[in-house]
């Protein structure tokens, strides 16, 4: 009877036990699939992407906005393609950044000048040949598991980069031709790039 006794308290500790992993793989893996930072956050706040500003006096700023990593093929074409595309997005960024300072002190628009664009490149060391940037159905060996591109150990057909844009801002109270109007600025980019606040896009129509 003893060893009987033994087990059939052991078995609520084990329950209790598994209960107990159970939660904490749980409120790990809640933790891991949270919803990374909106695009147009700080730099401060994500610590991987987003804006930052310096104030220069005599309403004049410094914006600057850092992309997030992407990564591609490093082939020129792919490179090229994916590198335009960063950096008109990072600009785009920079830009919204300084019609939202620009918004915040009442001024009607702001003047840019000396843009400045820098690309870093890192590239993917590690990989699985098995697997490509996306799915192509229609390559070889491109089934479910993705499009086959080369034997383990080869060189990496992989490459990532990260794009920082930087602009001085003049806050006006008039525009002049090739000046940004505040409103416009963010209407067009909110309209460009929808949810990039965190906030949802209105309902089209």
């Amino acid at each position: 009877m003893i060893p009987r006794v033994r087990i059939e308290m052991a078995r609520p500790r084990r329950g209790r036990r598994w209960i107990g992993c159970l939660a904490l793989v749980g409120a790990l893996s809640s933790c891991q699939i949270g919803l990374p930072p909106p695009l147009l956050s700080s730099l401060q706040a994500t610590g991987e992407y987003g804006y930052a500003d310096l104030a220069l006096g005599d309403d004049r700023y410094q914006v600057s906005y850092l992309g997030p990593s992407q990564r591609s093929l490093r082939a020129a074409d792919a490179r090229k393609e994916i590198n335009e595309a960063e950096s008109t997005q990072a600009f785009d960024f920079a830009l919204w950044r300084a019609a939202q300072i620009a918004q915040a002190q009442g001024f009607a628009g702001f003047r840019v000048s000396n843009v400045r664009t820098n690309v870093d490149s890192l590239v993917d060391d590690y990989y699985d040949p098995f697997y490509g940037p996306g799915f192509y159905p229609n390559r070889r060996f491109g089934g479910p598991i993705g499009p086959y591109w080369g034997p383990y150990g080869g060189p990496s057909p992989y490459l990532y980069t990260q794009t920082r844009v930087v602009i001085d801002v003049a806050l006006l109270r008039s525009l002049d031709a090739g000046d940004y109007d505040t409103s416009a600025t963010i209407e067009r980019l909110a309209k460009a790039y929808p949810g990039a606040t965190g906030s949802a896009p209105p309902p089209a129509g």
